[in-house]
Parts: structure tokens; sequence; C-alpha cells
């Protein structure tokens, strides 16, 4: 019984961190695509003392 649980826990804590790793990854490559495709735009915004100076 104990070796069963064993057995169960680490299959689900290794399953876990291998699903961890592949959605780490696809959420990069996403993030990577949307950006070279113009998807998101990064706009710097300054404080008024630096458009003063401008």
């Amino acid at each position: 019984m104990l070796a069963t649980l064993q057995f169960l826990i680490k299959f689900i804590l290794d399953l876990s961190m291998k699903l961890g790793i592949v959605f780490m990854i696809v959420c990069t490559v996403f993030v990577i695509v949307a950006f070279i495709r113009g998807d998101i735009k990064i706009n710097l915004l300054r404080n008024k003392t630096e458009e003063k100076n401008d």
C-alpha cells in the first residue's frame, strides 16, 4: 500500500513538472511570436521632468 502511494505521488510530481516546463516553453514562444508579428507594442512612459527637458 505504501509503495503504491509513493509511486503515485512520484508519478504526479513528475507529470506536473513536465507539464509546467512545457507550459513555460509554449508561453515563451507565444510571446516571442506575438512580439515579432507586432501584436505586442511596448510604450515607454517618461516622467514630467524628462518631457520639460526635451
